[in-house]
């Protein structure tokens, strides 16, 4: 029997990857695509952009989403605890079609989200290299990442979270100094303003929620813990744990610079006209040389957080060629797994090469806006995944069930409806274009040959079912 026969008669995953992971080191990685470093210091400059002081308000709006999507995460995530993240989940709960349009989805957002992340290199490195080329030098990140994300995922936990301990002293000072020269009143947090030609204009809560998505785009990452399900160490109880303290500390590391940063300014008028806000900060109230150490610092930030976002984009290109959501040879090609690192070695490579071109032709804020719509969408899936989920599925194995179901998905689907109606026309018109082409190729090419393409086995589960996988039972039956 060949290798495709094998895994087409087998009803749970092989464990291929390396289950290396305790909770501590899933959330070291996780946090590190969160990248809340990246966040402070090339997002939230653009929440002040677009809602000015109100990207106080914008933070906490995303916050409070936030939570109700950590828990919906949570409770579906350790249902399926399967490498592929959001889609595997969307597929199982909801149905293949919505399941493909949230991994087409996904694919877009993690190849934009690290793009985004390393064009700010440029900004930061300038301090000792002012003629570089932010996009060669994003593009160059991007590659480099690539060849390090073929590690052994222990290796990657460790350098991720040797160099986030680096990253957020530049967090801190920002914080530091914020809250110690305080400049502006606190009712500019509650009260927003904003400035146009020199004279202070009010900020409308539209618009506030208009930064909100920017806002989510910042924290967001938290429930990236899922991807790693088959490298974690008790997955159907850590998982759970990985994504709600991930959230926890990125709301943390984030609300506070940000608060600090406004109250802080001498000027908020210079503050949200300057090319990098954070950097005026530093500058204005703590010197140049502080800002020229922190800047570098925000580079090792960028750096780490593209490496984060590479390991797990990586995984969640690896899981759809296991599921031969791909016409062969690709699916093949990205189901491979290195023999010593035990990583998605080909996956993790493709999408460095595709990051690296994306960057070096592509610009922050177009970036960033039309990935806050896709996250919009995506998050409300994950949110009706949590209610169908605990509704329908009333045999599977034990795992996480959220406290006072349903509230938090009803917040988190109340939040992201209310976002979605702020956003560019055109931002919404495009994913739902994706969308439908996404569906297009859903019933073009898969539909015709399920039951050979897009397997969706069950969940590795460790101990006696690395053994079922090789048993020859019959595939599990799915046909949502």
């Amino acid at each position: 029997m060949d290798k495709d026969s094998q895994q087409l008669g087998a009803r749970h995953y092989k464990q291929e990857l390396d289950r290396g992971l305790h909770v501590l080191g899933n959330v070291m990685i996780t946090i590190s695509g969160v990248a809340p470093t990246a966040s402070v210091f090339i997002l939230a400059p653009i929440a002040f952009f677009i809602a000015g002081t109100g990207a106080f308000l914008a933070f906490m709006v995303a916050a409070v989403i936030g939570v109700g999507m950590a828990f919906s995460y949570a409770e579906a995530g350790t249902a399926f605890p399967v490498t592929g993240g959001e889609w595997a989940i969307v597929s199982r709960i909801l149905g293949r079609p919505l399941g493909f349009i949230s991994l087409v989805f996904m694919l877009v957002s993690v190849v934009l989200i690290p793009s985004s992340i390393a064009l700010g290199a440029g900004q930061y490195l300038s301090v000792i290299w002012p003629s570089q080329n932010p996009n060669l030098v994003g593009a160059v990140i991007m590659l480099v990442v690539g060849g390090l994300a073929i590690l052994q995922i222990k290796t990657n936990a460790i350098v991720q979270g040797i160099l986030l301990g680096i990253e957020l002293i530049a967090v801190g000072a920002v914080t530091v100094l914020g809250f110690i020269h305080v400049n502006q009143p606190l009712s500019v947090l509650v009260s927003p303003v904003t400035y146009d030609g020199g004279n202070s204009m009010a900020v409308a809560f539209g618009t506030v929620m208009t930064a909100a998505a920017i806002a989510m785009f910042a924290l967001n990452g938290y429930g990236a813990a899922i991807v790693f399900s088959e490298e974690t160490k008790g997955a159907r109880r850590s998982i759970a744990r990985a994504i709600l303290w991930t959230l926890a500390i990125t709301v943390v590391v984030e609300l506070l610079p940000v608060t600090a940063a406004l109250l802080g300014a001498p000027s908020l008028e210079a503050l949200f006209s300057a090319p990098t806000p954070m950097s005026y900060i530093l500058t204005s109230l703590g010197g140049d040389t502080l800002n020229t150490v922190i800047s570098l610092l925000v580079f090792v930030a960028i750096f780490n957080g593209c490496l984060a976002t590479v390991v797990l984009m990586s995984r969640i290109v690896f899981g759809s060629g296991r599921d031969k959501i791909w016409p062969e040879p690709f699916s093949r090609w990205l189901a491979k797994v290195h023999p010593t690192y035990k990583s998605p070695w080909v996956a993790a490579l493709v999408m460095a090469v595709i990051g690296a071109i994306l960057t070096g032709a592509s610009n922050i804020a177009s970036l960033v806006t039309f990935t806050g719509v896709i996250l919009v969408f995506t998050y409300a899936l994950i949110a009706l995944s949590a209610f169908v989920v605990r509704m329908r599925d009333k045999d599977l194995p034990p795992h996480y069930k959220m406290p006072l179901w349903p509230l938090w998905p009803l917040i988190a689907l109340a939040g992201v409806g209310y976002v979605l109606t702020q956003q560019s026309l055109r931002d919404v018109l495009i994913v739902v274009g994706i969308a439908a082409a996404a569906l297009v190729y859903y019933y073009a090419y898969l539909w015709p040959r399920r039951g050979t393409k897009w397997l969706m086995l069950e969940a590795v589960e460790e101990g006696a079912a690395e053994g079922a996988a090789d048993s020859g039972a019959s595939p599990v039956a799915t046909t949502r």
